[in-house]
């Protein structure tokens, strides 16, 4: 029995994943939720991360993937569709604590406002639910991704993407640096939540189970980055805060 985890390492996963361009290959579809498919030789037969004999697939066509043949396989690899890269973040829940740079916000829609301009916020559909949008900073003049109402869209040139098959993050990465992390996850408990993040347990009228919407920005050549600790916006650097039922929070150059 092989001690190889099955989980291919992280460079074989990036390489795999630029390879069909973020989205799966199979002829008419382009799931951005990607597996790892090992077809030369497969996995049951030799255990190993060579990605000359691995092709990322979504999760559906990976099920299927047994029916083609090593040409059929390897003729997916480096065949880029002519298509967007697009997904939906499928977490649907009226209380949503966001996380933006180690501060927190709570029932505050506009959450970073730069300018006249919304960075960061939510928006309530017609059933109450809680749904993420965000505009990528970027001094680039290139396309950038954008999320709007939980629905993502990929523009400009990434160098990688990576959005799991739970569907509970999504990370963009740009050549010049440019950067951008969101990622959802459902807490149980007080305890459960008291070690990452124990500023959510000081927030009046939270109630458990509670989900967050954590975002990490970066903004390359500038002083605005959101990280997992702290937001530095210009001068500014601020973490550990809670804006709670408030309109808006870090309103930025007005």
């Amino acid at each position: 029995m092989s001690s190889l985890s099955r989980k291919p390492p992280a460079e074989v996963r990036r390489q795999l994943r630029r390879e069909v361009g973020f989205g799966c290959p199979a002829p008419g579809c382009g799931n951005p939720y990607l597996e790892y498919h090992h077809f030369d030789p497969e996995w049951h037969v030799k255990p190993h991360h060579n990605p000359a004999g691995m092709v990322a697939l979504c999760a559906t066509h990976h099920a299927k993937a047994d029916a083609w043949t090593i040409e059929q396989c390897r003729a997916l690899k480096g065949t880029t569709l002519d298509r967007s890269v697009a997904g939906k973040f499928e977490w649907m829940r009226r209380e949503v604590i966001g996380i933006i740079g180690g501060n927190y916000f709570h029932e505050t829609p506009d959450m970073i406002v730069f300018g006249s301009a919304k960075l960061v916020w939510f928006e309530r559909d017609e059933d109450g639910y809680l749904l993420l949008s965000l505009n990528m900073l970027s001094i680039s003049g290139q396309p950038r991704t954008k999320l709007r109402a939980n629905d993502w869209l990929i523009e400009g040139d990434p160098i990688d993407v990576e959005s799991p098959p739970n569907g509970s993050r999504l990370r963009v990465r740009y050549e010049n640096g440019d950067e951008v992390d969101i990622r959802f996850k459902q807490w149980e408990t007080p305890e459960s939540v008291q070690k990452e993040h124990p500023r959510i347990l000081d927030i009046e009228d939270v109630s458990f189970p509670v989900v967050t919407a954590e975002v990490k920005m970066i903004a390359a050549g500038t002083d605005y980055q959101f990280d997992s600790k702290k937001s530095q916006m210009g001068g500014l650097s601020i973490q550990g805060s809670i804006v709670s039922r408030c309109g808006a929070g870090f309103v930025i150059g007005v």
